[in-house]
């Protein structure tokens, strides 16, 4: 009779967690998804000029894509895009329904944000009125450009943690750390296995002195810059 009453606490017990997990999985998809919407909508916002690119059914056409349409019904009308100096805020709202009802809930709200910078100065990168001669700091595999030599972005605080430890950890920015291209993508990792992190990185490796994870810093003109884009915190 004991068993008759503990097996299905015990069985509640066992779907609660594993729902619990597959709502932070939730979380995880789509904070990925807005951070890169917002990245994408900066970029093509500096590329082509037009506000277009960067309105609330661009984004949420993006967004939509990189959950893989999995019938989330994802709202970003409380987003702020090209406002206060350009700022482009994504917010996404979303409900996630419970397998059983809690209570009087019948489902758990959610809202997550991303806020970033749109490019903008880009056309000054071709050094007209003499900007060509200013000073700046490159990498080697960086994609952007700062003005000083002290950015955050460059001075890179390096962390060895666990590989089971990687899906709660986030970086600076709120992102998930993904396989570095260059030296973890495509390998297995054991869940005790040591791999780094970087501050404001968002790739794990699993070499330290992966070419990734390196700051070769170089001091060039502004206009030796190449493609680079200005430093989202320094480049302005």
């Amino acid at each position: 009779m004991e068993a008759a009453l503990v097996l299905p606490l015990f069985l509640f017990a066992m779907l609660l967690v594993g729902y619990l997990g597959m709502m932070i999985r939730c979380q995880d998809e789509v904070q990925w998804a807005l951070t890169r919407t917002a990245r994408e909508a900066a970029v093509e916002y500096a590329a082509s000029g037009s506000r277009a690119s960067a309105s609330k059914p661009a984004c949420l056409l993006k967004l939509n894509r990189y959950l893989g349409g999995g019938g989330l019904p994802v709202s970003l009308s409380d987003s702020r895009l090209l406002t206060r100096g350009d700022e482009i805020d994504l917010v996404a709202e979303y409900q996630v329904k419970l397998p059983f009802h809690l209570l009087p809930m019948k489902s758990v709200k959610f809202r997550q944000r991303v806020r970033t910078r749109a490019f903008t100065g880009v056309e000054s990168r071709a050094g007209q009125g003499g900007g060509g001669n200013v000073t700046v700091y490159i990498t080697a595999t960086g994609r952007v450009y700062h003005r000083d030599r002290k950015c955050p972005y460059l001075k890179l605080t390096i962390s060895q943690v666990k590989y089971s430890d990687l899906p709660a950890l986030r970086n600076e920015g709120g992102s998930i750390y993904r396989p570095c291209e260059k030296c973890s993508e495509g390998k297995i990792f054991l869940d005790g296995q040591a791999v780094w992190v970087t501050n404001y990185g968002d790739r794990f490796h699993s070499a330290k002195t992966c070419g990734n994870i390196r700051r070769d810093i170089q001091k060039v003109k502004l206009s030796e810059a190449g493609g680079r884009t200005p430093c989202s915190k320094c480049g302005s």
